[in-house]
Order: C-alpha cells, then structure tokens, then sequence
C-alpha cells in the first residue's frame, strides 16, 4: 500500500477510531458511576487524571509534529504552540487539581459515602490511560505528513476542554455544597463533558469560515442570524489570528 493510498483512506478511518476512542472515555467514569457505584468523588477525581494525561499527551504530540514538520504556524506570534499549549494547560490543570484535591481530601465537603475510592480510581485510571495512549498511538501514524490544521485543531479543542471543565469544577463544586447534591452535579457535568468531546470532533473549516454544522445551528433562528453569525466569525478568526493557510509553510 503506498504513501498516497494510506493517506486517502486514513481519514474516514481514524475518525471512527477517535469517535471510538472519545465514547470509550466518557463510558468509562460512567458505567463505573452507573452499574459499579464508583462514588461522586471517586469520578471527579477520574475526570481529573484524563485531563492531565490528555494534556500531557497532547504536548507531546505538538512537540513531534513541531520536529518532523517545521510547519510556520508552530513558531507564530513570537512564542511556539508548543509552549503556549503547555503554559494554559498546566496552570489550569495543577490549578483545578489543588482545588479538587483540597475538597476531596482535607475538608469533609462530600458525604463519607461520595469520599474517593482508591481501588475504584487506580481501576478506572487504568482504563482511561489505557485508551489516552491508543489514541496517541493511532496519532503517530503518519504524523509527519499530517498538516498544521490537524495539531492546531487538536490543540485548541483540549485547550478549550481544559478551561470549561475548569470553570465547570469550581461552580459545580460551590453548587453541590450549597445543594448538597452530588449526584446531580456528577450527570451534569458527565452530559456537559461528552457534549464538549463531540462539538470538538465535528468538521472544522481551514478558511476561516464558520463550519457548517454551526452555520445550521444559526440558521434555525432565520437567514439573518445566519448571515449574521457567519461574518462574526469570520471577523474573529480575522480579529485573532486562528489557523491561516500560511501557517502550512515549511520553514528552516
């Protein structure tokens, strides 16, 4: 099989391998919440273990990508994607897991029976690493080929994930002491996270144009609101310099 074909037929493949991969993911804190009783704590604290390796990850294929392609859009606005990507997500990350740390280990926030299960998270820890590094696995293949659009997409996606589930903790968690309602907070923010993983795998344009799906979501409100949310996002990826066709280019 040639270098052309594999590319060809690549595409349709790994977006059942990544769709695989991401329901795999959001099954496993839920069947353990669900039909193994993993307790409150025990997921959010599964939740957090996928985001650092899933970030840490992430870097790492940024950083090879960088390497094997030298593409222009990796060393743009003075600073690397590489670095920016890192910085974002380790002060949001190491921030969120002080925070979950500290409510789920020293202040008697969650009843005793939502208190982390270790068995339970060193379980469900393994199955997500597990599934974390096959998708990296499966990013590998042919990663020097692969064009800047794919890592900055992926990059911003799990940048995007990252803060949202930052900020969703930390309401969550003020939420849940103030109701005392630990398993709403726990559907909630499992449906929130699985909606994020979706939207972050539907097409995406290289234009600078809004993708379709979006487009249609617009329109569903009349043509003016669609005409309306195209040209904003159009001025936005104008406004702050998101992927352009240059950051293709192969420089020295």
């Amino acid at each position: 099989m040639t270098a052309a074909l594999r590319i060809t037929i690549l595409p349709p493949v790994y977006q059942l391998v990544r769709l695989a991969q991401l329901i795999g993911l959001n099954a496993v804190p839920g069947f353990g919440y669900f039909a193994r009783h993993w307790t409150a704590g025990t997921v959010l604290a599964l939740y957090w273990i996928e985001t650092f390796l899933g970030a840490l990850l992430v870097a790492a294929r940024i950083a090879i990508h960088q390497r094997l392609t030298h593409k222009r859009g990796h060393f743009a606005k003075g600073s690397t994607l590489f670095s920016g990507f890192l910085l974002v997500t380790v002060v949001f990350t190491i921030a969120e897991g002080v925070f979950l740390g500290f409510v789920l280990f020293v202040v008697d926030v969650l009843p005793e029976s939502d208190a982390v299960d270790l068995q339970a998270l060193r379980t469900g820890a393994a199955f997500i690493a597990a599934l974390l590094v096959a998708g990296f696995g499966l990013d590998l293949i042919g990663i020097g080929r692969r064009p800047f659009f794919w890592i900055h997409r992926l990059s911003g996606n799990v940048l995007g994930r990252v803060v949202a589930l930052f900020f969703t903790v930390y309401i969550g968690i003020g939420v849940m002491v103030i109701l005392n309602a630990p398993r709403a907070l726990i559907v909630v923010f499992m449906a929130l996270k699985t909606f994020i993983d979706i939207v972050s795998e539907l097409p995406e344009s290289q234009t600078g144009e809004a993708p379709q799906w979006q487009l249609a979501i617009a329109g569903l409100f009349g043509s003016n609101a669609k005409q309306r949310f195209a040209a904003f996002a159009r001025d936005a990826n104008r406004e702050y310099g998101t992927y352009q066709p240059e950051d293709e280019e192969v420089i020295a």
